[in-house]
This record gives C-alpha cells, sequence and structure tokens, in this order.
C-alpha cells in the first residue's frame, strides 16, 4: 500500500498555480480557432477547400497553402477587416465586416454593402428580404469520416443555395462553427461569393 504525504495549503496552491497556464491555454483562444471548409462528404483532410487558423485564410489543408485573407478585429462580431494576404495594413483593406455586412474596402455607405449575414442565411446586398437568399447554413448530423469514426471534434455546417433543404443543393460543408467573416471569408477565397 502507498500512502500519500498530506500537501499543505501554499504547496496546493503552488501545483495550481503552475496548472494554471495549461488550463487557460485549452481553455482559452486555443480551443476553437481553426475552421475547415469542405466541398462535400467524406470530411477528408486532403479534401478541404480552403480554412481559418488564427485569422489567417489559406486554400488548402496546409499551413503552406495560399494565404488569400488576413482577418483583423474582434471574435464576438465587432467589426473585421480583411486585408489582402498576409498583411494588416490600412493600405490593403479588401472588405470590412460590420454588423454582419460584407463592405467593398473600409466603407460605411450602404451601396458599398455586398452580402448581409443573417439568421444563419447570406442575403445579396444590404437586404434580408427571402427572394435575395444566396445561401443557407444549417447545422448537419455528425458524419461518419472514411476511418470509421464520427467527426465529434467541432460542429458541422452545411452551406445550402437559396433556401433548400435538399442535400443535391449543398455547396461546402465547415468543420466548427465560422463567424460572419470567417464565413464570408472563406467563401471568397473560394470563388463561391
Amino acid at each position: 500500500m502507498i500512502f500519500h504525504r498530506q500537501r499543505t495549503p501554499r504547496q496546493r496552491l503552488l501545483r495550481l498555480l503552475t496548472a494554471l497556464p495549461f488550463l487557460a491555454w485549452g481553455l482559452g483562444g486555443h480551443a476553437q480557432t481553426r475552421i475547415h471548409m469542405y466541398a462535400d462528404e467524406p470530411l477528408l483532410w486532403r479534401d478541404m477547400v480552403a480554412h481559418v487558423e488564427d485569422g489567417v485564410v489559406r486554400l488548402g489543408a496546409d499551413w503552406r497553402g495560399d494565404i488569400v485573407f488576413t482577418l483583423h478585429g474582434g471574435r464576438q462580431g465587432d467589426e473585421v477587416a480583411l486585408f489582402q494576404g498576409f498583411s494588416t495594413s490600412a493600405l490593403d483593406v479588401l472588405y470590412t465586416v460590420r454588423d454582419g455586412q460584407l463592405c467593398v474596402g473600409d466603407s460605411h455607405f450602404s451601396d458599398a454593402i455586398l452580402y448581409t449575414v443573417d439568421n444563419d442565411q447570406i442575403f445579396q446586398g444590404d437586404s434580408t428580404f427571402p427572394l435575395d437568399v444566396v445561401y443557407t447554413l444549417r447545422k448537419e448530423a455528425p458524419t461518419v469520416m472514411a476511418s470509421g469514426h464520427a467527426s465529434g471534434r467541432a460542429p458541422v455546417w452545411g452551406l445550402y443555395r437559396k433556401g433548400s433543404r435538399s442535400w443535391s443543393d449543398r455547396v461546402a460543408l465547415f468543420e466548427g462553427t465560422p463567424t460572419a467573416a470567417e464565413l464570408l471569408a472563406l467563401l471568397l477565397a473560394s470563388g463561391w461569393l
């Protein structure tokens, strides 16, 4: 039988303080910072169209993929700027996502709004009218991957044409829950917007 000695309150505190940085890293920003975009099932790494990781939008699955955009701004829906390539220079702002609306450059005029994201739908221009729906985002059931295990790491979302619910109108799948800026950036990078 192994006997454990009692730790003093000071030893317990030091042990806790030592573990806190690792706990913060695991629960903090590292927990969900990568969104994968696939053209279809199965969600195979090699078939990834594009991904967002730590605000950088790249084509393909690899960290060596072409950098299309750099996102800079708030993760909780604040204003997010989409910069061309790997840049955060004010001269390289291509788009701005403000209140779920994709605007050309840094414009605040309503005629510069290209798309609006509202209630898991993407609308053309500054509209939320049902006839202006371009895509609809729907939560998907966990899919079985090629290796035989369910994709339980992150939620899977399907992107459908217009307001369709038909699997034949599904355009893309997202592994992870994208913000409006990440969703629009991935669609622009892949040429689907």
